[in-house]
């Protein structure tokens, strides 16, 4: 199949061929060799996204290649079909072997090396466990999400981002995918507004910027990190998996729950009590105290003390190093 692709809006259609790789999710492969270790993403089209696609192409990750294990999932050119209609956009491949994160942000009731679909996988095989041992690796992965997402310039807030966004490798390599809905913003001017955002991982400051279209601050992107940390480390989603009394009795959505602030061991903790019989919550007695300290910041009220990137980082080494 023959193709072009546009690396900024000033460039000239370059000739390119490409297969389908997955066509259930829009996946094609480059057979031209110069692009070999790129894929092309189709999408549905339309003025607005062709210039989103043209900006992120021309402002990439700067000095991408000093973290040979994160791969950044942003658009390195527009791609159009044989008469020059945009069809997609090329981006780095994942990682070999690389799988969802909701794999550890979600409770299974059984060992990966028990479950059929992950026979083959032996790598993932007694890793992530929650066990000294898996809780040990899942804090070195979240280091290196910590370290992926902190070399994102500035400019480029992933709003949308949740565990469905996050593809990791069992030696612990770093997809952040789907970044061409990130917001982009240039100073205070908002340029590409977040697309595809999962309210479920949405703070309350990130939902008035988005009613006002206004620039996400950085506190909304930080609480996003933070409600993925906690399922990693978890099983559970911080503001799902209790009993909620009077007054908030009626909050059954997680976007509810965000909003009145009742996270699991936050400051309305009184109202909150937990299953007897299946409190995935209980994890978090089981951590480091910095760690539980920085999760009961990331969800205050006080949205200035969000712990940031460069915290989440410094916390989850020492805490690493202080288990060997």
């Amino acid at each position: 199949m023959n193709f072009y692709i546009k690396k900024a809006a000033t460039s000239c259609f370059e000739p390119i061929t490409i297969e389908a790789l997955d066509k259930r999710e829009g996946l094609y492969s480059i057979t031209t060799p110069a692009y070999s270790a790129y894929c092309i993403q189709m999408i549905e089209p339309n003025d607005s996204l062709e210039q989103r696609i043209l900006y992120m192409a021309e402002h990439p990750v700067p000095n991408a290649d000093k973290y040979p294990n994160t791969s950044f999932s942003l658009p390195l050119a527009a791609v159009y079909d044989e008469n020059k209609r945009l069809f997609g956009y090329m981006q780095p491949k994942a990682f070999p072997r690389s799988i969802s994160l909701t794999t550890l942000t979600t409770y299974q009731r059984k060992p990966l090396a028990q479950m059929k679909r992950y026979a083959d996988k032996t790598e993932w095989h007694d890793k992530f466990e929650r066990d000294e041992k898996g809780m040990k690796n899942r804090l070195k992965l979240l280091y290196n999400i910590a370290k992926a997402l902190h070399a994102l310039p500035a400019h480029y807030v992933p709003a949308h981002i949740s565990p469905e966004d996050i593809l990791i490798t069992a030696t612990g390599k770093v997809t952040l995918a789907n970044l061409i809905w990130s917001e982009v913003s240039q100073g205070e001017k908002l340029l590409f507004a977040a697309c595809n955002v999962n309210q479920d991982y949405l703070s309350v400051e990130g939902k008035r910027c988005l009613a006002s279209k206004s620039p996400m601050t950085q506190s909304a992107a930080l609480f996003a990190y933070a409600v993925i940390f906690y399922q990693v480390l978890t099983g559970t989603h911080p503001y799902s998996g209790t009993i909620l009394s009077e007054p908030y009795s009626q909050c059954v959505e997680i976007g509810q729950c965000i909003d009145n602030n009742l996270f699991a061991f936050g400051e309305k903790s009184e109202y909150i009590s937990f299953p007897e019989n299946f409190n995935l919550h209980s994890t978090f007695r089981t951590l480091d105290p910095k760690i539980q300290s920085l999760f009961k910041r990331a969800f205050s009220s006080e949205v200035s003390s969000r712990p940031t990137l460069d915290e989440w980082g410094k916390t989850l080494y020492e805490s690493i190093a202080a288990m060997n």
